[in-house]
């Protein structure tokens, strides 16, 4: 299985704890929170990983090299400009699988990623259930699903919908879901989530609330205070 991670994030809500730095290279438990994931990925089997990156892409590239020192293979896709997460993916596009695994470099679940990869021949969006409590990131549930269990519909910042479920930040997708999307800056989530859902094409797994995100001062500082693994091993 192949890993796609978004990792052009600014980090503009963490202001000054960004350093002017990606936001998936914040540091946490003394490396980049991006190392922890490559290196979870690594020692799940999951080492072929391509990287979309943007601003401050140098930064990235010149820690992780060809990923030889993280046990995987790392590729990279440079934005020339900022082109969201749907124009990062088409800009990609050659260097996809037939199906992988995509990741948003400022979340990350202690879950068996690969064995999520291998429950789910198709799309497949992770979700969990909306609750007010605790919310930092998340304004509003954005996702629903049908009696099939699959996504019915997908409101990405539509708080009138009052959905009953939240995008959790990853999921495995086809090359043919990125064939969905326009030409030039796009949101993956907005063009082709909804899309699939009212094609029944997306299927859902519904996870609990237990996941890192560094996105704001709050999760970062929540994300700080945990444990983390040493150095990145092979498994």
């Amino acid at each position: 299985m192949q890993a796609v991670i978004l990792a052009g994030g600014l980090g503009t809500r963490l202001g000054a704890l960004a350093q002017d730095l990606p936001k998936p290279m914040v540091d946490v438990g003394g490396k980049p929170f991006l190392e922890h994931m490559i290196c979870m990925l690594a020692r799940q089997g999951i080492r072929d990983i391509v990287l979309l990156t943007g601003h401050r892409a140098e930064v990235i590239e010149r820690h992780f090299g060809d990923g030889t020192a993280f046990f995987a293979q790392i590729r990279y896709s440079r934005e020339p400009q900022p082109l969201g997460t749907g124009g990062a993916l088409l800009l990609a596009r050659d260097l996809l699988a037939p199906q992988f695994l995509l990741l948003f470099g400022d979340v990350l679940r202690r879950i068996d990623y690969a064995a999520f990869c291998a429950r789910h021949g198709g799309n497949c969006l992770a979700v969990y259930p909306y609750d007010t409590a605790g919310m930092t990131t998340i304004a509003c549930g954005n996702v629903d699903l049908g009696r099939n269990g699959r996504v019915a519909c997908y409101r990405k910042g539509d708080a009138a919908a009052a959905l009953p479920y939240v995008d959790a930040g990853f999921g495995v997708f086809t090359q043919a879901a990125v064939d969905l999307l326009p030409a030039g800056a796009s949101s993956f989530e907005t063009e082709v989530y909804d899309r699939l859902a009212r094609q029944d094409r997306l299927d859902a797994e519904v996870l609990d609330r237990n996941f890192f995100d560094i996105g704001n001062p709050v999760d970062l500082a929540r994300a700080r205070a945990a444990s983390w693994d040493g150095p990145c091993a092979s498994s």
